[in-house]
């Protein structure tokens, strides 16, 4: 499945043809919105429906040797919570400093429409420039 670009709001969140996998160019104009939108692409795949706004807050800490591998595990976390029907709901509290990530997530129950296995580490790297971040992610499906 590929997303179409009319699935991707404005330009910080670009679909990448793949033939199996997934992909998206995503930018930030810091490090936190990168990760933020990197979200809202996941999000954009598994296409979540909230059952209901009755919500719990949970608080997860993440840390990794790179930034890139902060940004997989983030991702996968949150993929691991959409499969237990935990979909975040309104954007997380989020802060990043050096490979460590502390977010405090809205969830609520729901469902998703497409399985994603996990974010991937494949043609990974995220850059800066004098715009911000950007990165490519790709998503194994």
């Amino acid at each position: 499945m590929n997303p179409k670009r009319n699935d991707c709001p404005g330009n910080r969140i670009k679909p990448i043809e793949h033939t199996a996998d997934a992909g998206f160019i995503i930018k930030g104009r810091n490090i936190e919105e990168l990760f933020l939108n990197s979200l809202k692409a996941l999000y954009i795949l598994i296409e979540p429906k909230h059952k209901n706004r009755d919500f719990i807050l949970k608080k997860i800490s993440l840390e990794a040797p790179s930034i890139e591998e902060l940004l997989v595990l983030w991702l996968n976390e949150l993929i691991f919570l959409a499969e237990k029907k935990k979909i975040v709901i309104d954007g997380p509290g989020l802060s990043i400093e050096g490979n460590r990530l502390e977010a405090e997530l809205k969830l609520s129950e729901g469902d998703i429409n497409t399985e994603v296995k996990a974010a991937t580490y494949h043609d990974l790297s995220i850059k800066k420039d004098r715009h911000g971040y950007y990165t490519r992610i790709f998503f194994d499906l």
